[in-house]
């Protein structure tokens, strides 16, 4: 039974990509350095982590740095992983929007990406350099980037 159903699992997700890819290769998506949303708008989720619209946006290898370490934080598998935003993004100062009270950030726009990951009913919200160094943003910590028409 258990087998049936991981089967029939990954049927779902293969099918889910290759509509994904379809839709994509028929429409624009628009310029790779704007956001596909506004920081106010929160995107619906998707059912996989690694089938994400936005995966695009932020490079694999980082995104499954992130989809690693929040499944660890959720005690959960990555399956049960939801991907809520995952974007590239500009933030104001070296803090990528989640200062730490007591200290000091570089004053300059910072390139990186905002993703936000939901499982276990809880959100988690990472904030990532371009280089891909990421760390969690502590609830109610947390300031969006700049908004994508002024980059």
């Amino acid at each position: 039974m258990r087998k049936t159903v991981r089967s029939v699992r990954v049927l779902i997700i293969a099918l889910s990509v290759a509509l994904e890819l379809t839709v994509h290769s028929t429409r624009e998506l628009g310029s790779p350095n704007k956001s596909m949303t506004t920081p106010s708008e929160t995107p619906a989720p998707t059912p996989t982590p690694h089938m994400s619209r936005f995966a695009p946006q932020v490079p694999e290898a980082i995104l499954n740095s992130i989809l690693k370490e929040a499944a660890k934080l959720a005690n959960v598998p990555p399956q049960e992983l939801v991907i809520v935003r995952a974007e590239a993004v500009v933030w104001n100062d070296g803090s990528l929007g989640c200062p730490e009270p007591g200290m000091e950030y570089t004053q300059a726009l910072i390139n990186g990406y905002w993703v936000v990951i939901r499982a276990a009913a809880q959100t988690y919200d990472f904030r990532v350099d371009r280089g891909g160094s990421f760390r969690l943003c502590p609830e109610g910590r947390g300031h969006p980037p700049l908004p994508s028409n002024t980059r």
